[in-house]
């Protein structure tokens, strides 16, 4: 049997190996520099041995409560205040050798009251993944070739750049791993190169690779190359490619695997007190239905820092379609396995693309403004979100307004000490006719609104040196 690899699949491992190539550059001058220093780490040895290896056993534990009344969906006149406590508790065991480092978390998620005291059972049926029984959040194994290549395998957290495209999503209470293996290469200076491959099973089949996971939509393969380069003091440049594939939901159709690419990158300028970088991707090849792809993401941002305030205005741009038109593309960009959280509103009103705008996309100018007293135990901040449709959406054959609303967050964090953060905030949001009719949910005469109060303990048990 021929197998083909289609031209599009072609065109990503181009782009992402062309960061690669860069991957394996090693000059004389390093190698004579590292064998210089082994000649003299064996000079200046002595009977005395060193201790190389450490154990580090930590806790991180956020209990939250929320009061909810327009978090995530849209409220009406009639819905009434929501208010609930969950809690997050992860056991980190960290070791670090001279070649081999090992990492495993240990995870329990849980809301209160949603389990019988008495016998550990969940009494109600979830309607959003807030319990989950205890299990290994992360665990995986780094072995160092030497002090610049090393490969992770395992359940790992996988965050790039600013987290919008791959994020560990913190603020959800399971947070996010993924199966993986990880090379790296990291010359310790200005440039740093990262190729991740994964490929899941729901099981261990005896035959074929057919892979429907029960309960939860998942890719079925997933590539990434990640390339950062700090150029000088100033300037920085990286690149993401990335393809994710995800199988047929047509029945039997286990051999067809939809791949959608998504390449792009960002570019950083940073001089004084002044900030400025421009984001851009675009996606192509197909999404999850088999439809083509063919969709972009922008992000220019400027920001001003000086002792105490901090100054953020830019916007996010995600492509979407004409509601009017037909296309034999889909347009609508989807930020992969990022966060929206710190992006598009703590409110999460825009969290699931394209669902939450109904294919339209999503213009979303933002102004942050941040305050942080001298010791930096307290900090403020002051974040305002407007949104507009990208498209035009036709309901009933009557096109809507693209102004969809507003929403303004106000967060506190104060750590008493190193290892307590108290969080506290309170959203608001003003919403439209058009919102109402894009998320298909909603009362433009409820107000929706939204506080929370957290406490995450993050102490070292205990730390040994061996």
């Amino acid at each position: 049997m021929r197998f083909k690899l289609p031209p599009k699949l072609l065109l990503f491992a181009a782009l992402s190996f062309s960061g690669s190539a860069l991957f394996a550059q090693a000059t004389l001058s390093d190698s004579l520099k590292l064998a210089f220093a082994k000649l003299d780490s064996l000079k200046t040895a002595t009977t005395t041995t060193k201790k190389e290896n450490s154990l580090t056993i930590s806790l991180d534990m956020r209990v939250r409560t929320e009061f909810r009344h327009g978090y995530r969906v849209l409220p009406t006149q009639d819905t009434l205040p929501a208010f609930l406590t969950n809690q997050r508790t992860r056991i980190n065991f960290d070791y670090k050798g001279k070649r081999l480092d090992v990492f495993m978390s240990v995870q329990d998620t849980r809301q209160w009251g949603q389990q019988d005291p008495r016998e550990g059972q969940t009494v109600v049926t979830p309607t959003e993944a807030t319990t989950y029984p205890l299990y290994l959040f992360e665990g995986y194994v780094e072995p160092h070739f030497n002090d610049k290549w090393s490969v992770r395998i395992g359940r790992q957290r996988i965050q790039y750049d600013n987290q919008r495209l791959f994020a560990e999503n913190d603020w959800r209470l399971p947070g996010n791993s993924h199966d993986a293996v990880r090379l790296v290469y990291n010359n310790k200076i200005n440039f740093t190169n990262e190729l991740t491959l994964a490929y899941n099973q729901f099981g261990e089949n005896a035959f074929t690779s057919n892979y429907k996971p029960t309960g939860f939509v998942n890719y079925k393969t997933l590539l990434i190359n990640y390339f950062n380069w700090k150029i000088t003091d100033k300037l920085n440049l990286l690149t993401l490619n990335t393809g994710d594939g995800y199988q047929s939901s047509l029945p039997n159709d286990y051999k067809t695997t939809n791949m959608r690419f998504t390449s792009g990158g960002r570019l950083e300028y940073s001089t004084y007190n002044w900030y400025f970088t421009f984001s851009g991707y675009t996606q192509y090849g197909k999404d999850s239905s088999g439809k083509k792809l063919k969709a972009y993401y922008i992000q220019p941002e400027i920001k001003y820092t000086n002792k105490a305030l901090t100054v953020r205005l830019g916007v996010e741009y995600l492509s979407g379609a004409d509601s009017s038109k037909h296309y034999k593309e889909d347009r609508s960009f989807v930020p992969l396995y990022g966060v929206a959280h710190r992006f598009m509103g703590n409110m999460d009103l825009f969290a699931t693309f394209p669902t939450d705008v109904n294919n339209a996309g999503l213009v979303n100018p933002y102004l942050f403004l941040w305050y942080q007293n001298q010791n930096k135990k307290l900090l403020l901040r002051f974040e305002n979100h407007l949104f507009y449709s990208q498209a035009r959406f036709v309901n009933k054959g009557i096109p809507i307004k693209k102004y969809l609303g507003f929403e303004s967050d106000l967060r506190m964090n104060y750590k008493p000490t190193p290892v307590i953060d108290i969080e506290a905030g309170f959203c608001w949001a003003k919403i439209t006719d058009a919102m109402v009719t894009i998320k298909k949910s909603g009362d433009t005469k409820a107000f929706p609104y939204w506080s929370y109060i957290s406490v995450r303990f993050t102490p070292t048990l205990g730390k040994f040196s061996f």
